[in-house]
C-alpha cells in the first residue's frame, strides 16, 4: 500500500484542512520576516530536563508505576472533547520542572487563551516551557509574543516558517518556495515534567474540545512510563533541528508598551472574565489531576512504540529513507493483521495500492471496517472528490465502509455546551486484531505519508483495544453514520436510521445539496491527489 518511494500514495490531511489565521494565544508568535537559511548550528541546543522527583504527579504516578514491568507503559483513551482539554490543562498546573508542546494549530480562542495562561502561570513558577508550532497551521502575528519571549523560561519555535507574514508577500513566498513551504509538522505532543505524554489527533482550538460550531470527533492518549522517553527523545529532534526557527530569529514588531507585567495582567483579566465558562467549569470540577496525583488513573498497561517523522523530511525529503515514514511502518502493522483492521480516519484517498492491500486482508480473511467522513462532515471538499473515486472499489473488495452523519454526537455534546454543531470526523486510530491499536495524527492520504511529518503511537494492550472498538462501534451506529453499499445494479446506496429508528436509504451523498456534490465531482477530476 505505501511501500516504495512513489508507492507511498495514502495518508495525510489535516494539514490544508484548517488554514486557521490564528494568532498562538492571547499572546503567541509572530512572524519570520527575513530570517535568512535555516541553520540549527546558530540555534541553541536544549534537551528535555531530568524527570519532576518530588511534585505530586511524580509521587502519583511513581504509585502508579509500582510493581510495574520497566518496559510497560500506562495508557488511558480520551475521546471525548471536553475531558482532552481537562488532561491538557491539568497536566500543565501540575507542571513543576518542564512542558515541551508541539502543535499544527494553535488558535486564538477560549481553550488556546485559557491553555497558554496556565503556560504562562507554569513559567512563572519556575517550569521551563518549551513551544514548537507551524507556520501555516499557527499564523503568528501578535505583538504580545515580545513580551512572552523575554520571560526567562519561556522558548518558542516556529517550524518551517514563511519569509512573509501576511498579504500578497507571504502569499509570494509560498508560490515561490512552494517544495519547502509545502511541507508542514502536522504532529500533535505535549509532555509534562518528563512524566506524562498527551498524544493523538487534537490540535489546541475550541473545535477539538468541543466548543464550536464544528465538532470535531477525535481521540487522544494519555501514556505514563517507558514510553515517555521516547516521546521527550522525540521532541528533542524536532526541537534542535534546522527546520525549527527561534522566534528569536524573526523579525518582530517592536513595542515598548507590550510588556511580561502587562500581559500579565491581561492574562489575570482574561481569566477572571472566563470564570463562568464551561471550560473553567469543567477545570474546577475534574478529578483527573487528583486521580493523577493519587496514582488512581486507571491506566491499560502494555508496551508502546511512537513513530514519527524525521523533522528534515520537511526540506530534504530524498535524504529520508521511504522505511522512515510512519505511513510505512504503519503498512507493515497492518500487513500483520489476522483477524480485524477497524480504521477510523478523517481523510481517506487510499489509491490504488491502498485498496489492493485491503483487498489481499479481506482474501486473508482479515475483516477490513472503515469509518470516514461523507460530504456533508468532510471539511476539506477536493479531499472528497479525489475519496469518491475508491469508494465502489473498496466496497468491491469486501471492506466495510461507513461515513459519519453531521447529527452525530449530539447527545453527548449538549450536555456540556448548549446549542446544536456540525459533526467531523478528525480521529486517526486503527484497531489491529484483538489486542493492538494506534493512535496518531496519520491520516489515510497522500499528504500525510509524504508531504507531512506525522506522529502515532503504537499500543500493545487488549484492554485499548477494546476501548477503541467499543468507541468505532458507537460512531458506525445507524444513528450516527451512513452504511454504503452496492445495490443490485452495483450502485452506491447509503444506509442508516432516523430518529424513531426506521431505516434510510439514500441514493447520492446524504445531507447535502446539489453545488456541494457537483463541487466535490469536480474537484475529483483534478490531477492533485499527490498533494491532499
Amino acid at each position: 500500500m505505501w511501500s516504495g518511494t512513489s508507492r507511498v500514495n495514502i495518508l495525510r490531511a489535516g494539514a490544508a484542512q484548517l488554514k486557521v489565521q490564528s494568532l498562538l494565544c492571547l499572546l503567541l508568535l509572530a512572524g519570520c520576516d527575513a530570517y535568512g537559511d535555516m541553520n540549527s548550528a546558530s540555534y541553541s541546543v536544549s534537551k528535555a530536563l531530568p524527570p519532576a522527583q518530588d511534585s505530586r504527579l511524580a509521587e502519583g504516578i511513581a504509585r502508579a508505576l509500582d510493581r510495574r514491568d520497566g518496559a510497560e507503559s500506562g495508557f488511558y483513551l480520551i475521546h471525548d472533547g471536553l475531558s482532552a482539554f481537562v488532561a491538557r490543562a491539568a497536566v500543565i498546573e501540575e507542571a513543576q520542572v518542564s512542558l515541551d508542546l508541539m502543535y499544527y494549530i494553535y488558535s486564538d480562542d477560549t481553550s488556546g487563551r485559557i491553555l497558554t495562561a496556565l503556560l504562562l502561570q507554569a513559567a512563572d513558577r519556575g517550569v521551563r516551557v518549551r513551544l514548537l508550532v507551524d507556520d501555516l497551521g499557527t499564523r503568528v502575528t501578535n505583538p504580545w509574543v515580545t513580551a512572552l519571549e523575554d520571560h526567562p523560561k519561556i522558548e518558542i519555535r516556529i517550524f518551517n516558517p514563511v519569509e512573509g507574514r501576511s498579504g500578497l508577500r507571504r502569499g509570494i513566498e509560498q508560490l515561490m518556495d512552494f517544495g519547502r513551504i509545502n511541507h508542514r509538522m502536522h504532529n500533535k505532543l505535549l509532555v509534562s515534567d518528563g512524566l506524562v505524554a498527551i498524544t493523538g489527533g487534537r490540535n489546541i482550538a475550541d473545535g477539538y474540545f468541543s466548543k464550536s460550531e464544528t465538532e470535531f470527533l477525535d481521540v487522544d492518549i494519555v501514556a505514563i512510563g517507558a514510553v515517555i522517553n521516547e516521546a521527550s527523545a522525540i521532541f528533542d529532534e524536532y526541537w534542535n533541528s534546522g527546520v525549527a526557527v527561534p522566534v528569536s530569529e524573526l523579525i518582530i514588531a517592536d513595542d515598548d508598551s507590550y510588556s511580561l507585567d502587562g500581559l500579565r495582567e491581561r492574562v489575570d483579566k482574561y481569566l477572571a472574565g472566563e470564570r463562568e465558562s464551561e471550560f473553567s467549569k469543567a477545570l474546577q470540577k475534574a478529578e483527573i489531576a487528583e486521580k493523577l496525583a493519587a496514582g488512581q488513573v486507571n491506566f491499560h498497561w502494555g508496551k508502546a512504540t511512537i513513530f514519527a517523522d524525521p523533522p528534515r523530511k520537511a526540506i530534504d525529503r530524498e535524504s529520508v529513507p521511504v522505511s522512515e515514514y510512519p505511513g510505512y511502518k504503519l503498512e507493515k502493522i497492518l500487513q500483520q493483521c489476522s483477524k480485524r483492521l477497524r480504521i477510523t480516519n478523517a481523510y481517506l484517498v487510499p489509491g490504488v495500492p491502498g485498496v489492493d492491500l485491503f483487498s489481499t486482508l479481506q482474501g486473508a480473511r482479515v475483516q477490513v471496517d472503515i469509518l470516514t467522513n461523507g460530504l456533508a462532515t468532510n471539511d476539506v471538499a477536493v479531499v472528497h472528490g479525489a475519496y469518491s473515486r475508491y469508494r465502489k472499489p473498496l466496497l468491491q473488495s469486501g471492506a466495510r465502509l461507513w461515513e459519519l452523519r453531521p447529527s452525530a454526537d449530539q447527545k453527548q455534546r449538549k450536555h456540556w455546551f448548549k446549542g446544536d454543531s456540525r459533526a467531523s470526523l478528525h480521529a486517526k486510530t486503527f484497531v489491529l486484531d484483538d489486542d493492538r491499536a494506534f493512535v496518531g495524527s496519520i491520516n489515510l492520504d497522500s499528504r500525510s505519508i509524504i508531504q507531512n511529518t506525522e506522529i502515532g503511537m503504537l499500543i500493545e494492550s487488549a484492554e485499548i483495544n477494546r476501548e477503541l472498538n467499543q468507541l468505532f462501534e458507537s460512531w458506525i451506529s445507524p444513528d450516527a453514520a451512513w452504511q454504503l453499499k452496492l445495490d443490485e445494479s452495483g450502485s452506491i446506496a447509503w444506509h442508516a436510521e432516523d430518529e424513531q429508528g426506521q431505516p434510510l436509504v439514500e441514493t447520492r451523498d446524504p445531507d447535502t445539496s446539489w453545488w456541494h456534490r457537483f463541487l466535490a465531482w469536480a474537484l475529483s477530476w483534478l490531477p492533485i491527489e499527490s498533494q491532499i
